[in-house]
């Protein structure tokens, strides 16, 4: 459900990629020093985006440094160390790797999410006794989504609440005080980028769901497809066009609102790093996912 929160490479200045790279290398380090090597392969954008809108809240001077990669060992690369929002990234990262393991754990089709589960708990263990009240209010959220999947909810606005909610509570960092204005603001700007994520996501594996009869909310709202002579699921030209417009109408409406309240949060540095996410990359993502493109890899190509 990760990997739709990146940046539009085409549309950032150089300077202000490679600040954005140092973040994500940052943070791979952070994970691999923290958690060990393996929790690298864990990374992806949408946490790297949580430390750097946090970091651009805060008054905080930041320590970048050219640093050797084992990815790229024979040229240094940007790399931000000693950071409390790449810390506390690290931190929520594993939380919902472990988490997500545990899903894939309870369909018998997934050893992946059994291995994970195992290999995983230990870092978990650590994550969480950083942070328990995150941790419950996760699970809570988490919870509150299996249970409304188990019911197979058909009102998609509903189905994504929980996960709307737990965006909300990662993005509030417990060591950052905030003004009531910027605090409800930031709340508002987590939900509907939860919203969005959860939606974008159910479109982008409907006709995976479709194929093995999973539950997905926006197949609980309009069917499961007829099956055809080859046992296969499809929908009718007409009711694909109806979800489509239902997506893109919802998404467009929601990064909208995203977009709005962007606007009156005061970035202290990094906004025109924040500002070519949520105005472009987010938007092309949607594009992107519309047209029927996979969604990416969550990890960056540098």
């Amino acid at each position: 459900m990760f990997g739709y929160i990146k940046p539009y490479k085409p549309e950032m200045k150089i300077k202000e990629y490679d600040i954005f790279k140092a973040y994500y290398c940052g943070l791979c380090k952070e994970l691999g020093k923290k958690y060990g090597q393996l929790a690298r392969f864990t990374l992806n954008y949408e946490s790297a985006f949580l430390a750097i809108i946090l970091s651009a809240l805060s008054d905080e001077n930041i320590d970048m440094r050219l640093e050797p990669c084992a990815v790229h060992p024979f040229s240094k690369r940007p790399v931000i160390r000693d950071n409390e929002y790449i810390s506390y990234a690290a931190d929520m990262n594993i939380l919902l790797t472990y988490y997500k393991f545990q899903d894939m754990k309870k369909d018998e089709k997934y050893l992946s999410g059994t291995a994970g589960s195992l290999i995983f708990y230990n870092q978990f263990k650590k994550a969480q006794a950083r942070y328990p009240e995150k941790d419950s209010a996760i699970k809570r959220h988490l919870d509150a989504q299996d249970t409304l999947e188990k019911q197979k909810c058909s009102n998609i606005d509903e189905a994504a609440e929980p996960f709307a909610n737990l965006m909300k509570e990662i993005l509030l960092y417990p060591g950052m005080t905030f003004e009531e204005s910027t605090l409800t603001i930031l709340e508002y700007i987590a939900y509907n980028l939860g919203r969005f994520i959860y939606i974008i996501d159910a479109y982008d594996d409907m006709h995976r769901d479709m194929k093995t009869q999973s539950y997905n909310p926006i197949l609980a709202r309009f069917g499961h497809g007829i099956k055809n002579e080859n046992g296969n699921f499809h929908f009718p030209e007409s009711v694909e066009e109806e979800i489509r417009e239902w997506v893109h109408f919802n998404l467009t409406f929601t990064l909208s609102l995203i977009d709005k309240n962007f606007d009156k949060l005061k970035f202290r540095k990094n906004r025109g790093i924040i500002e070519n996410v949520v105005k472009i990359g987010l938007y092309k993502e949607l594009e992107r996912i519309m047209k029927g493109e996979k969604k990416c890899k969550t990890r960056m190509k540098f």
